[in-house]
């Protein structure tokens, strides 16, 4: 008998896996579906926080019905990202046109330090030199970055149209849940389900933009005070990088460091900037977002970061910005069913799911 339920373990496991790979071919199959209508979703999550937001709002709230304020919400929302592309697409040209001359200078400075050292990194700098201008058709990845700026501006347009569409679906959420499970028991936990996911995601997201802006604000300041050029592309660039977790803001702050030692070579200057930036990442990143999102996520950090590499090998950078709101949807569903809650706990940053200590007699077993 303890052979038999061996074998059934380890058959159940084979299938888990083969379940687990045959998801992530169709997640990255059906990327081009999926992608726009989960970012729909969650552009919905943000516009139901930011009109819930300004309903708080005393004089706001008393004259202005609950559908005028999402109307405006959407609006201004739409007019935010569409500036957003346009503000890409204004700046993308010059960047992609000064790489070349801000690599060149680099390749000095670098093998001017390397001589100090007695190290020959000559010949590899002119190889660099000689892929940077000779490999590659600048013009050409102009063009691809422009049209990629042309290719967002539709994409956004679809994601608008989804989110849209979520919003007018609510309405009659509760009619179809009540039709598909009459229990009443059965009822009010795939309610509470619901509850958690979308809190948690709409927790987090409204409040990792709002992170993000402020983070995004406080580099463009540092970028104007040191002269940096492109200052305001690269405080974009910061803002949405820290999306990704960990590692997302420190690979944005790489792109503006290595324009300012081509600028400026390896001075003061430089060194300034770095220490400020590292100060605005510390500060926003591991002292004031903390204390903004507590234990909205509760995610384990090596469950963070095995999340974030295996959602961007099926999205690619999509994937890398989605993976922490992804991951903790997953853990709420499997922490409602007994056979998947040990796996759930084994996600949790301290063990513990909050939302099943209220009454555990009431989840699905």
């Amino acid at each position: 008998m303890s052979q038999i339920n061996a074998s059934l373990r380890v058959a159940s496991v084979s299938l888990a896996i083969l379940a687990v790979i045959a998801m992530g071919w169709f997640l990255n199959a059906a990327q081009a579906i999926l992608v726009p209508i989960v970012l729909g979703a969650l552009l919905a999550f943000l516009m139901d926080g930011i009109s819930r937001f300004m309903g708080r709002i005393p004089y706001y709230s008393k004259y202005v019905p609950d559908w005028l304020r999402m109307t405006f919400t959407t609006i201004v929302l739409f007019i935010v990202l569409a500036g957003l592309i346009s503000f890409f697409a204004r700046n993308l040209d010059p960047v992609v046109r000064a790489m070349p001359g801000y690599l060149e200078r680099l390749s000095h400075t670098t093998a001017e330090v390397a001589a100090r050292f007695d190290v020959e990194f000559e010949l590899t700098w002119q190889s660099v030199d000689r892929l940077v201008f000779d490999n590659i058709d600048v013009q050409s990845l102009i063009r691809l970055t422009l049209n990629s700026v042309s290719y967002s501006a539709g994409y956004l347009a679809l994601v608008f149209l989804y989110a849209i569409l979520f919003l007018i679906e609510r309405d009659s959420i509760p009619k179809k849940v009540a039709s598909i499970v009459p229990d009443a028991r059965t009822q009010s936990n795939v309610w509470q389900t619901i509850d958690l996911i979308t809190a948690q995601i709409g927790t987090y997201f409204t409040t990792k933009t709002l992170i993000n802006a402020v983070l995004g604000i406080v580099c463009w300041l540092i970028f104007l005070v040191f002269g940096l050029e492109f200052a305001a592309f690269f405080a974009v660039t910061t803002a949405i990088f820290n999306y990704i977790p960990y590692i997302g803001s420190w690979i944005a702050m790489a792109l503006p460091m290595l324009f300012a030692v081509g600028a400026w070579g390896l001075n003061m200057d430089v060194a300034l900037m770095f220490a400020a930036l590292c100060a605005a990442q510390f500060g926003v990143g591991y002292f004031w977002e903390p204390r903004l999102m507590g234990r909205s996520m509760n995610l384990s950090p090596v469950i963070v970061m095995v999340s974030l590499a295996s959602w961007a090998a099926v999205w690619g950078l999509m994937g890398a910005i989605l993976s922490v709101i992804l991951t903790s949807g997953i853990m709420t569903i499997m922490s409602f069913f007994r056979p998947t809650r040990p796996v759930a706990i084994l996600l949790t940053n301290d063990g513990e799911i909050p939302w099943l200590e209220v009454d555990q007699n009431d989840l699905q077993d």
